[in-house]
């Protein structure tokens, strides 16, 4: 099983003399699509010989729980099924003798699953799994709490807060853009105060990141590496809510960085001041309130991804 610490794997994919012990935590909320998908990969998985056991969570805080109970005796891989609430859920328990952690994405924007270049076909989901190499990689965290791609504060926080399950699931990633619309209607786009690395910066909205992609597939942040134990800070400076609206339309075309709209800072830690009691989202859940501080774990949590990606 190739194993890197922090960079690229060198070594082949993974022997494959026995059958893996698969334990998968899975979500069911996900629609009737993304069964499907869930569905060919087990089907993908158990046609090769590696037996699969199923975990249901019912309830936040299930997936966490799941995980602190796994231990490498017990599977192989540990592969979360669901969307990035499911994996962030997961990895708040993720340890020294948890098993790597692969990806089955059945989320709305499966932001990590792109990021790692796993997407959401189910013969690459499959393959990942059954071939790839594990790589370690430290996730951020807000006030202790675990993220993997980003946290923010502002705007993109605000819709998070706002918008209800229910929308979500019945609208999928349109959903965002519904709430944005009720959002911009109440939101009064406050600054915000934070200090980079203890340097004070004030901005309309920041989004703190560690990998490169932001709501699905859209590059954000084109110099992070997950690989590498350190954020990339954007900042979209002080305005109307509207004119930070505009910006965030500007992601998916990559304009922002190339248009000078935004600016960005590494940053290996990340102090939020205010305004107090705004939320935080950390990949695209609400974590936490400001004041916060946003920092680099320690402890490394095991991925599985696979052998192409560089």
């Amino acid at each position: 099983m190739p194993e890197d610490d922090q960079g690229p794997a060198t070594g082949g994919s993974r022997p494959q003399e026995r059958s893996l012990k698969i334990r998968v935590v899975y979500n069911p909320r996900t629609g009737r699509k993304r069964e499907k998908r869930f569905k060919a990969v087990l089907a993908l998985l158990e046609a090769r010989g590696h037996t699969c056991e199923i975990l249901i969570t019912t309830k936040a805080g299930d997936a966490a729980g799941f995980v602190r109970e796994t231990t490498s005796d017990d599977a192989d891989i540990l592969a979360i099924a669901g969307g990035d609430g499911t994996i962030n859920d997961a990895i708040q328990k993720a340890g020294p003798q948890t098993p790597p952690l692969g990806l089955i994405p059945l989320g709305t924007a499966n932001v990590l699953a792109h990021e790692l270049g796993i997407g959401t076909d189910p013969h690459r989901i499959a393959n990942c799994l059954m071939e790839a190499r594990i790589l370690k990689i430290r996730p951020g965290q807000v006030n202790g709490h675990r993220f993997m791609m980003m946290a923010g504060i502002g705007l993109d926080a605000q819709v998070v807060s706002d918008l209800s399950r229910a929308t979500k699931t019945r609208f999928g990633k349109a959903a965002y853009l519904i709430e944005v619309f009720r959002t911009l209607r109440r939101w009064s786009c406050p600054p915000v105060y934070v200090q980079l690395d203890g340097e004070p910066e004030k901005a309309a909205t920041l989004i703190v990141s560690r990998g490169k992609r932001y709501g699905g597939t859209f590059v954000l942040a084109p110099n992070c590496d997950l690989a590498n134990p350190s954020f990339c800070a954007t900042i979209f400076p002080p305005g109307s809510a509207l004119s930070v609206f505009g910006r965030f339309l500007l992601i998916p075309a990559g304009l922002l960085l190339r248009l000078g709209l935004v600016a960005q800072r590494p940053a290996r830690t990340v102090e939020i001041l205010g305004p107090p009691g705004d939320p935080i989202q950390a990949d695209g859940d609400i974590v936490a309130h400001a004041p916060a501080q946003i920092s680099v774990c320690e402890q490394p949590i095991r991925l599985c991804v696979p052998m192409s990606r560089r």
